[in-house]
C-alpha cells in the first residue's frame, strides 16, 4: 500500500508540474506616456518616472552632464538639459529645462530663460515628488 501511495505522490506531482508551467513575464505598459507641457504639471509628474522611462517619453538630452565619485568613478548624479520642453503661464517656452536626477529619479527641475547651461544664471527651481514605495 505505502509503494502506491509513494507512486501515486510522485506521478501526481510530475503530472501538476507539466500542466501547470510558468509563463513568460508579461512587461505592463507603461503608466506615464506623456509628460504635460506646463512646468507646473510637468513637476508633478517627472519626479514619478525612471531615467528609462524619461527617455523613451522625452528622447536623449540635449546634453548630460553626470557627476562621479573620484575613488570609483561611479556615477553618483547626473544632470539633463533638454530644450524647449515646458512652457509658462503665458503659453511662452523655456528655452532650457534642468533636470537634477539622483539615484535613477528626478529630484529637482530648474526651468531656464538661458540657452548657455554652462553659464550661471538663476531660474525657476522646483523639488519634484519622489514615488512611494511601489510594494
Amino acid at each position: 500500500m505505502k509503494t502506491i501511495f509513494l507512486f501515486l505522490l510522485i506521478f501526481s506531482n510530475a503530472i501538476f508540474a507539466e500542466h501547470h508551467e510558468e509563463e513568460p513575464g508579461i512587461i505592463p505598459d507603461a503608466l506615464v506616456t506623456e509628460v504635460p507641457t506646463p512646468y507646473w504639471e510637468f513637476v508633478n509628474i517627472i519626479g514619478l518616472l525612471t531615467t528609462e522611462e524619461i527617455i523613451n517619453i522625452l528622447g536623449e538630452p540635449a546634453k548630460k552632464i553626470d557627476i562621479k565619485m573620484k575613488s570609483s568613478r561611479e556615477v553618483i548624479a547626473s544632470t539633463w538639459y533638454y530644450h524647449n520642453l515646458n512652457t509658462d503661464e503665458s503659453g511662452n517656452y523655456f528655452p532650457t529645462t534642468e533636470l537634477d536626477i539622483i539615484d535613477g529619479f528626478v529630484e529637482e527641475v530648474v526651468f531656464m530663460n538661458g540657452v548657455d547651461e554652462a553659464a550661471v544664471i538663476e531660474g525657476k527651481k522646483y523639488e519634484v515628488k519622489k514615488p512611494d514605495t511601489l510594494f
